[in-house]
């Protein structure tokens, strides 16, 4: 009787013992468990705020590059208009220089080279057309000024224009050189655009 009084006193103790050593590494095992479980967090957490400052980097970086590019946009557009602006007041310039040349080609029927002009007009037509015998038409303003330089072998004929200058036609027809001011101007436009273009402003 007392023996089995001494064992289940003994298991009594085992038992607290084991129950108390259960307890203890129980309790270790949480305190890892939870430590582990802590470190993770601040590992997800650390994370989580890398990612979302990279994030923030990037759309940071984004929103620059577009302001930058909406920034070149507005300057190059700005630019633009400012070279249109400046083209067509060259533009305008340059329309009221050829107006004034005009103007003055019509008055330049009263000046004493006048005659040199038309002769050198009808040479100028007869080499084009290559026809010593070519036939001129000339403007019935300027009849005065044709009798002065009849002398050369070419056939004469009043035109049914009135601007300065002359049209020489070969012989047979085929060839017709129009030395009269608009198209001696037309000839040169480009070239005088280009150097009113230059000297403008």
């Amino acid at each position: 009787m007392k023996n089995k009084k001494d064992v289940s006193k003994v298991n009594g103790e085992n038992a607290e013992m084991i129950c108390s050593r259960i307890s203890e590494e129980s309790s270790e095992e949480a305190g890892l468990l939870l430590g582990k479980a802590h470190k993770e967090r601040e590992r997800i957490l650390s994370e989580a705020l890398r990612e979302a400052q990279a994030r923030t980097r990037a759309i940071l970086l984004a929103a620059e590059k577009e302001v930058a590019q909406k920034r070149e946009r507005i300057f190059s557009t700005v630019t633009m208009e400012k070279r249109r602006v400046a083209l067509e007041a060259k533009s305008l310039f340059i329309a009221d220089v050829i107006a004034a040349v005009k103007r003055e080609a019509e008055s330049f029927r009263g000046n004493n080279d006048y005659v040199k002009f038309l002769r050198d007009a009808v040479l100028e037509g007869i080499k084009i057309v290559d026809d010593k015998n070519a036939q001129v038409f000339y403007s019935h303003i300027d009849e005065g000024a044709i009798s002065r330089i009849k002398d050369l072998p070419v056939e004469f004929k009043k035109g049914d224009f009135a601007e300065i200058g002359v049209m020489v036609r070969s012989q047979d027809g085929r060839l017709l050189f129009d030395n009269r001011f608009s198209a001696r101007l037309k000839r040169a436009y480009d070239e005088i655009y280009m150097k009113l273009l230059k000297e403008a402003f």
